[in-house]
């Protein structure tokens, strides 16, 4: 009786791991100068492990997941966002045509696997982002050179 009565906690515990783990679809976002400073590599395998976890994520997960990103992005001060995309671009001018296409290829995926409805409304947060933010439009726009 007693073992029986172990295994069932012990099957309680590892039910409730279970669905904590599959509730938790999404990581929190990495904090973009820590991203800025990652390798190729780790930067790509990242993006890889997160165009995973977004699909088997809700719209409503995807959502949480890009608000918290912009508020890791506004937190920043301008310096530091001038710093970052000039930092950025630099990395960005560094690669090989083949990174580059990694690169693309692994954005477009995840761009596809969202519903239309999701890519309507980020198509609308860059809308509203570049209003409000006339003065930085045209540096975020630059396109980044092969």
């Amino acid at each position: 009786m007693k073992r029986t009565m172990q295994g069932l906690v012990m099957a309680s515990l590892l039910m409730v791991g279970v669905i904590g783990l599959a509730s938790a679809a999404l990581p929190e976002p990495q904090d973009p100068q820590v991203v800025a400073n990652m390798t190729f590599d780790q930067r790509l395998q990242m993006s890889k492990d997160l165009r995973e976890q977004f699909k088997n994520a809700t719209p409503e997960e995807r959502r949480e997941y890009r608000q918290k990103l912009h508020a890791k992005f506004t937190a920043l001060s301008p310096e530091e966002r001038k710093a970052l995309r000039d930092k950025m671009h630099a990395q960005w001018a560094a690669l090989s045509p083949e990174q580059k296409k990694q690169l693309r290829e692994n954005r477009k995926a995840m761009v596809a696997a969202m519903t239309p409805e999701e890519r309507a409304e980020m198509k609308k947060e860059r809308e509203v982002w570049m209003q409000s933010h006339s003065q930085e439009k045209d540096r975020w726009t630059k396109p980044m050179t092969n």
